[in-house]
């Protein structure tokens, strides 16, 4: 009886020891960090303005999803969005018209084009 307790300790101690080392072992590799996910401060800007917003990403997979909000755009959802090969794509349905904003990630930055089918311009947004 007293062998089999002792068999049954030592199961469990190797088996605490090896689960923690497991843990924290410095050569698993870590998930990568997702780049887009989370709020940005963006501008919109034409040649003669610059309209201030905020995007929230959320990306899972290839797929973005979100929100904006902007003062002079109104706020709600990112539809039809895509990040592939470092490209992103979103269409914002604004209380105008919508608005497709197209960049790349650069130095910690998203930047590039938008298009709202009557006026487009370039884009930049820096992470909150």
């Amino acid at each position: 009886m007293h062998l089999r307790t002792s068999v049954i300790l030592v199961a469990l101690t190797l088996f605490t020891v090896v689960s923690t080392a497991s843990a924290t072992m410095p050569w698993q590799p870590k998930p990568k960090a997702d780049a887009i996910s989370g709020a940005w401060d963006a501008a919109l800007v034409t040649d003669d303005n610059s309209r201030q917003l905020t995007l929230t990403l959320k990306l899972e997979g290839n797929k973005v999803t979100g929100s904006f909000e902007s003062s002079h755009l109104g706020s709600g959802a990112i539809n039809n969005g895509s990040w592939v090969n470092n490209k992103l794509t979103i269409t914002m349905e604004t209380s105008h018209a919508p608005v497709t904003l197209t960049g790349t990630l650069q130095n910690g930055k998203l930047a590039g084009e938008w298009d709202a089918g009557h006026m487009q311009g370039k884009w930049e947004a820096k992470k909150k």
